[in-house]
This record gives C-alpha cells, structure tokens and sequence, in this order.
C-alpha cells in the first residue's frame, strides 16, 4: 500500500515524465524505494521501454507492477504494446485478455491495442474488426477520428497487399512463358 507522500511523488513524476526525464527518474526512485506501487513500476516501466529501448528491464517492471496491483490498469496498455514490440504475440494477447476481463479497462484502447498486435501478424480483417469495436465503444470523439485514420491506413495496406500479389502472378506467368532456360546438357 502506498502511502500519501508517494502517491504525491508519483504524481509528480508522471506529470513530468513528457518533459524532465530526469526530475521524473529522480521521484520515482523515492517511491521505488519506499513502499511497493504500481503506479511507479508502470511508469519505471514505460521509461525503459519508450525511451530506454531496454525491454528487458521494462517487462520486469511491467511484471512488478501486476504484482503489486493486478486491477491497475494503465500496466494492461503498456505491457502489451511492449510485448507486441518485442513480437511475443501469444504474451500480449494473454494480457490483453486479461485486460478484456477488467471492469475498469478501457476497452475501446485495448481493442486498438489488439487491432495493432493484428496488423503486425498481417491479420488485417481481423485488425479492422478489431478497429471498428474500438470505434464502436470510444467515449470521446479524438480516438474516433484517430480510429478512422488507422482504419483507413489498415485499408490501404490491404489494396497495397492485393495489387502486390496480382503482380507477383503476373509475373510468374512471364517468366514461365518467355523464359527459355539453356542448360549445360544440351
């Protein structure tokens, strides 16, 4: 359990964490010190992984704060988008899963989430229907015009994946036409 004068630090650093990456380390390295908090594991976390690249040291501060607070739910988007970076898929759809099954979990984010981890398996219709759900079930509208942009760039994607493929059997339909192979037994 926290206490007030971390939760206060905490605070403190998440506020900073865009801006003074160092004022940031620094309260969090109080509240770490202290007593356990999710909080700051999840933003300790979030450093190593969007700003440190060193995923290693992020899942276990990933790990540490689901520990700690398995309803804190802020770890559920971040731990699976650095899972779907380091290409643990079957990881990421486990944790989104168990985010799913959280009331307070803001769905329409882990649907997107899900749509990512879909569109780096090049699962492209499964990403769209994923897109739309999250579409769906957004409370504001910046995240359904920020969904119509990446449902628009999924589609584009899928065109760009049909004309490649009608290209590639052209192609090959060429080169065993027109190509007459001289061997060296003849």
């Amino acid at each position: 359990m926290a206490t007030y004068t971390n939760d206060v630090l905490f605070i403190q650093a998440l506020d900073s964490y865009s801006y003074d990456l160092e004022q940031c380390i620094e309260k969090l390295q109080y509240v770490l010190g202290g007593n356990d908090h999710a909080g700051a594991n999840n933003l300790m976390g979030r450093i190593y992984h969007e700003r440190l690249h060193d995923y290693a040291s992020a899942r276990e501060y990933y790990h540490q704060a689901l520990r700690i607070d398995h309803e804190y739910v802020e770890t559920y988007y971040y731990y699976s988008l650095l899972l779907i970076d380091v290409c643990d898929y079957k990881e990421a759809l486990h944790v989104l899963e168990v985010g799913f099954s959280l009331a307070q979990t803001d769905k329409a984010r882990l649907y997107y989430i899900k749509a990512i981890l879909l569109e780096k398996q090049e699962q492209f219709k499964e990403a769209k229907t994923c897109l739309k759900k999250s579409k769906h079930l957004a409370l504001n509208n910046d995240h359904r015009h920020f969904v119509d942009n990446q449902l628009k760039r999924v589609n584009e994607k899928m065109k760009v994946g049909k004309k490649s493929k009608k290209k590639k059997s052209k192609g090959k339909n060429k080169t065993k036409t027109n190509v007459k192979f001289n061997s060296m037994l003849d």
